[in-house]
């Protein structure tokens, strides 16, 4: 993790091919969330078409676990 700006990014890569990246906010107690895939950003996926803001690290754990389960992508 790195702490830049005052925010903490993390990536986690899942064997589906997807990685899920978590920025959180300690300012505001708040995370987004946003999918890749081949370390670019994905909007067509059905967990999300944009990157999300969580009020929760709980919600925000939610949608890790979309991504985590999401199918394998073709191309």
């Amino acid at each position: 993790m790195n702490n830049l700006l005052n925010k903490i990014n993390a990536q986690t890569k899942f064997s589906n091919g997807y990685t899920a990246s978590v920025v959180y906010f300690p300012e505001t107690d708040e995370h987004e969330v946003a999918v890749l895939y081949n370390g670019k950003l994905v909007y067509d996926t059905p967990v999300t078409n944009d990157v999300v803001r969580c009020s929760s690290a709980h919600e925000a754990f939610e949608i890790v676990s979309e991504i985590m389960m999401l199918p394998k992508r073709n191309a």
